[in-house]
Formats: structure tokens, C-alpha cells, sequence
């Protein structure tokens, strides 16, 4: 009997069609109650989220726009890791997550982001953000759309264009620029350094001051400001660059990996390469050397800041390495630079309101065989855990 009556109804060109009006309305009554949500909350969440993991998809996905891709090198899920993820999702800014699956290698993780890009065709003038992923987070939507923006201005779109003159003068940016730092860490850099101080400190800073004394001998130059760069050193645990700069920094990059199986800190051989490069040193083989003017520092912290002692610059991201602990002190102070965290602490109602849609917002994922999955945010973190104020202030695991 109930068979019959299902096939009445669906058979009924009348009751089909008051079946569909139905649903149209449903669906209208979900958009609108869904767009007052929107204008209500203090969370706003962009589309581009659940669906791409570009920045600026929607109408600059069709046009001459570069796309702007944000990596992060992560094999598993940790709390640090999770803690990143929130920032971003806060910031609108789609962060993919590659290596999954694989056992970490710093050495190797590189050519990862090169495998990367391949996978993904992107084209030259596109940019890629790669940073640590268990021990950072993103500051806010308006950091990150500045640094983005006065990169894509400053910097030569391909190889075609690249100006070593104006990079020189400091009339444009070099195309690749690594994280800056206080700490001098380059701890395998006595790989192929036989000459200066033992002491890997000291050998460090030893060897970074060639790079101080080559630049100082140009009156015009002006890619290294000696105000604020004498004392910085390079930190590979953020880099930005176009994808075709990239390329040929990792062309060198690869051959001074092959030297040797003791690598395992790619800090070390991109410290090398960049004093090889600044110094356009002649007792190093051209193989061995990335083009004067395509590799530098972010030294403004425009993307990237590790606030050993500074004054927070208000960077896009800010990474803490080494041991969490060291930094528990000096945490409320730093979450006070994002636009984000004082949200969480003044509107609990609003961050219980928003907890089901961040749960549903989708993560990518890339597996150790270059499989893409989209994961939900909820499936992965706990969402009431990581909108914890206390919790974000803690130490946590990278």
C-alpha cells in the first residue's frame, strides 16, 4: 500500500510539481538565513576556503593575475600544527598542507615544494608562501594581502623581465626571499667550509660576514639595508618567491644536495647559497650558484618575523622555533599582533555560533604519493579546543 501511494505521488504531475516548488523554497529560506549569519558574526570565513587553495580565486582566477599559493611542510597532525590551521582559516587565507604520510626531512623538503608546483602547473609569474607549519601562525587577512601585494609589485614576474640592476639599487626586490633572523644557525655548514672559527656558532657568523663586506664595497647597491640586516641571518623555515626563481634556486640547491648524504638541515646549504650568491664568489662553480640578485632576505619581516628580542613588525607570519616553552612568556604579547585572537576573548557567543561552520570548512591536503584530499577542519582539529584562548597561549607540540 505505501509503495503504491510513493508511486501515486511521484507519478502525479501535480504533486511533482508543488514537490519542487517546495524544495525551492527550502533551499531560499537556507541562502538567506545563511547570508544574515554572515553579516552578523564577527568570524567571517571566505569561500575560497571550502573550495580552492588559491587566495584570490573568483574573478582574478580568470584573469592575468598570478595565483598565490601558502604551503606548509607538515607529515602529521600535531596541536601547533592545528593551531596554524585556525589562524588561517580566521585570516581567509587557504594554507595547503604537503608531505603527509611521509617522514620528515628537512634536507629533502624543498624539492617537495618543487614536486609541488609541477603537480600543480604553476606557471612562472605565480607565487608560492612556504613556511613551518607546527610552530607559526598567520597574524590576519590584512597582513597577508600587504606583504602579498608589495611582492607582486616589487618583483620580476619571469626570468624574461628580472632587472639584476634595479635588484642591486634596490629599486626592486629580489624574487626569492627567505625568513631573517637573529640567530646564526648553520650547523653543517663545515660540510664544505674547512676555513675559519670550529665553533659552528662562530664559523656562522664568520662566513655571513663576507656578505657584509662584498656589499659594503658597492656604493650603489641597496639590496641589503645595513640599518637593520648586519646581524640578520637567513632562516629557511619561511620563503616566498615567484615559481620560476624558485626553479632556479633549486637547480643549485640540488647539486649541492648531492654532494654528500650527511645534509640534513637545509638551512645549512641555503646559508651557503646565499652568501655564494650575494659574495658572487668565483672559487665556487656557476653550477653551484644561484644568479646574483634572484635570492635575499625578508628583512623588514614584511612576510616572516622570529621575535628573538625585536619589536613585532607586524608580519604576515610569525614563527616560533625551538622549544615551545621559551616562548610561553612571550605569547599573550604576540597573539595581541593578530587581528584575530581578541575576537575569540571578547565574543564567546560568537565563537560558539561559529564553531559548526568552522568545523565544516575544508582543509587540503597533499598525501606522500601527491594525492590531494580535502579534509574537514573538524575532522582534523577539535574545534572547541582550539578556540580556547588558554589553550592557544600554551605550548603545544609542532
Amino acid at each position: 500500500m505505501r509503495r503504491r501511494v510513493i508511486y501515486f505521488i511521484l507519478m502525479n504531475q501535480t504533486f511533482k510539481r508543488a514537490f519542487l516548488l517546495l524544495q525551492f523554497f527550502l533551499v531560499l529560506a537556507l541562502l538567506i538565513a545563511a547570508s544574515n549569519w554572515e553579516n552578523d558574526s564577527s568570524l567571517i570565513f571566505s569561500e575560497t576556503l571550502v573550495k580552492d587553495d588559491v587566495q584570490f580565486v573568483k574573478a582574478e582566477s580568470e584573469s592575468e593575475r598570478p595565483r598565490v599559493v601558502f604551503l606548509v611542510i607538515q607529515t602529521r597532525k600535531s596541536p601547533g600544527w592545528c593551531r596554524m590551521l585556525l589562524s588561517s582559516l580566521l585570516s581567509e587565507v587557504s594554507v595547503v598542507s604537503i608531505g603527509f604520510g611521509k617522514r620528515y626531512n628537512h634536507a629533502k623538503r624543498p624539492l617537495w615544494i618543487l614536486d609541488y608546483i609541477d603537480n600543480e602547473g604553476l606557471r612562472d609569474e605565480d607565487v608560492v608562501v612556504a613556511f613551518d607549519g607546527g610552530d607559526t601562525f598567520i597574524t590576519g587577512s590584512f597582513q597577508v594581502k600587504q606583504a602579498v601585494d608589495r611582492f607582486l609589485e616589487a618583483t620580476a614576474p619571469t626570468a624574461a623581465v628580472f632587472n639584476v640592476t634595479a635588484v642591486h639599487r634596490g629599486e626592486a626586490k629580489a624574487p626569492l626571499l627567505f625568513s631573517s633572523e637573529s640567530l646564526c644557525f648553520a650547523p653543517l655548514m663545515k660540510i664544505l667550509i674547512s676555513s675559519g672559527p670550529q665553533k659552528r656558532a662562530r664559523k656562522c657568523v664568520w662566513y655571513y660576514s663576507k656578505v657584509w663586506e662584498a656589499m659594503n664595497a658597492s656604493a650603489d647597491q641597496g639590496m641589503v639595508p645595513f640599518t637593520s640586516a648586519k646581524g640578520l641571518f637567513l632562516n629557511a623555515g619561511g620563503m616566498v618567491g615567484r615559481v620560476w626563481a624558485i626553479r632556479e634556486a633549486l637547480k643549485a640547491y640540488k647539486k649541492v644536495l648531492g654532494l654528500t648524504d650527511q645534509w640534513w638541515c637545509d638551512q645549512s646549504i641555503w646559508a651557503l647559497l646565499y652568501v655564494w650568491s650575494l659574495t658572487r664568489t668565483t672559487n665556487v662553480s656557476l653550477d653551484f650558484r644561484i644568479p646574483y640578485g634572484i635570492l635575499n632576505l625578508d628583512y623588514h619581516h614584511n612576510f616572516f618575523q622570529i621575535p628573538y628580542g625585536e619589536v613585532v613588525a607586524h608580519p604576515a607570519v610569525i614563527h616560533l622555533p625551538g622549544g615551545q616553552r621559551s616562548w610561553a612568556a612571550l605569547m599573550p604579547e604576540l597573539m595581541n599582533h593578530t587581528t584575530w585572537f581578541s575576537k575569540l576573548k571578547s565574543s564567546p557567543q560568537m565563537t560558539r555560533d561559529g564553531l559548526t561552520q568552522l568545523s565544516n570548512l575544508f582543509v587540503k591536503l597533499v598525501t606522500c604519493d601527491g594525492e590531494a584530499r580535502f579534509r574537514r577542519f573538524g575532522a582534523l582539529c577539535s574545534p572547541r579546543k582550539v578556540i580556547d584562548p588558554d589553550w592557544l597561549l600554551s605550548p603545544l607540540r609542532k
